[in-house]
């Protein structure tokens, strides 16, 4: 399996793995040890889907069964907008409307399944993933301002980024530090439009040539 697609998708987390309806010629998960057939429950769960109506109705079999392990991710892998593989589609804003995701808290409408990260898979397909949190293990405080809480949000970051491949390479070629107070800067709120607002200004900030909010505010590059 691809390294970085390995490390995008937090693959060394998990000891059971169900990958469901592949196509035979995606081969990024070679070498991957995995179910095909589900047998109990799992830590990761990796669902190929062609349309809304099946990634709201495997969401919903997933939230009202017990296939997850605490702490488990349900991903999905859909063809994205403009692919040149596959006639159908799913548009990246269209998701959270029809899996009725709350845009303060990311959880889907009626589950504990909470929205987590957006990567790309490759030219075809791009792939979306939600955390399974089970009442009790979820935190009603603050949003956390220490820079380790969002050390995971950064293949998120990566995955919206990627449909911007020149902002994208210049966010890889940042340290960790600074990669992680973007996610920071991001992801500290509860609102659905700021963090959109934030990730437009990052854009601008690094296309400028700024590693950070601080250096560009100082105009030190």
């Amino acid at each position: 399996m691809e390294e970085k697609l390995e490390k995008k998708l937090m693959i060394k987390k998990f000891s059971k793995i169900l990958i469901n309806n592949m196509p035979d010629d995606v081969t990024e998960f070679a070498g991957l040890e995995h179910d095909r057939i589900s047998e109990g429950s799992y830590d990761m769960i990796l669902n190929f889907v062609f349309d809304l109506d099946e990634m709201e109705k495997s969401v919903h079999e997933a939230a009202n069964s017990k296939m997850f392990n605490k702490g488990g991710y349900l991903y999905f892998a859909y063809p994205k907008k403009g692919n040149k593989k596959y006639s159908s589609y799913i548009g990246r804003d269209d998701i959270f409307p029809r899996l009725k995701v709350n845009e303060e808290d990311g959880f889907v409408e009626g589950t504990a399944l909470k929205f987590s990260l957006m990567v790309a898979l490759n030219d075809t397909f791009t792939i979306v993933g939600l955390k399974y949190l089970p009442e009790g293990d979820v935190k009603k405080n603050a949003v956390s301002a220490r820079v380790e809480d969002y050390v995971e949000k950064i293949p998120e970051l990566r995955g919206y980024l990627s449909d911007y491949p020149d902002i994208l390479k210049l966010y890889d070629e940042l340290t960790p530090g600074y990669q992680r107070d973007w996610a920071r800067y991001v992801y500290s709120t509860k609102t659905e439009a700021t963090k959109e607002k934030r990730l437009s200004e990052m854009k601008d900030i690094l296309m400028a040539g700024y590693k950070t909010k601080t250096l560009y505010s100082q105009g030190k590059k």
